[in-house]
């Protein structure tokens, strides 16, 4: 069982700091969520109980949208690869692509972030770069956002041998 599984890598996920251990926690109250299973175990099921619970700080960050930052679009992006509900993508899309606003350092952060791992993804996962194709055709989207699903799909489908980084263009397009 995933749980249990996580539980085993705990201390190593807790000592990388990089907030992989509440990452694990999500997916599993997601998972559980969606499915109806029961959460059991120890360190990573307590946090998922305590995120499914919603009245605890973190939880009540985990389940509030208006909170907005990059960790959050880590959290959205563990929710989308834990459960498959394209409901994550589009919270994250909705950031996706936008031009830079000048004055609003924290939100020019999350377009950043959201431009680059949406198109990192759309690159590596089917399920991502078929929601981008369905954004094309999106009266929702902006003109910018339009631009940049036509630049995420023509990266995703280069065929480049190289290791390529979401800023590459593709040898195909390039002079």
């Amino acid at each position: 069982m995933f749980q249990n599984r996580a539980d085993k890598f705990r201390e190593k996920l807790e000592g990388a700091g990089n907030g992989a251990d509440i990452l694990v926690a999500v997916m599993i109250a997601k998972i559980s969520q969606m499915y109806n299973w029961p959460v059991s175990g120890d360190t990573f099921s307590k946090r998922a109980e305590e995120i499914m619970k919603g009245k605890s700080r973190l939880a009540k960050y985990v389940n509030d949208d208006a909170q907005i930052d990059p960790t959050k679009l880590d959290i959205w992006w563990a929710s989308f690869f834990a459960t498959g509900d394209e409901r994550f993508l589009e919270k994250i899309f909705q950031y996706a692509g936008l031009e830079f606003s000048n004055g609003d350092g924290r939100r020019m952060l999350v377009i950043g972030a959201a431009t680059w791992s949406f198109k990192a993804n759309c690159r590596q996962h089917k399920k991502v770069l078929e929601f981008a194709r369905q954004k094309l055709n999106s009266p929702l989207s902006s003109e910018a956002q339009v631009k940049f699903v036509k630049e995420s799909i023509t990266f995703s489908e280069s065929k480049s041998t190289e290791q390529a980084t979401p800023g590459d263009v593709p040898k195909a397009a390039r002079p």
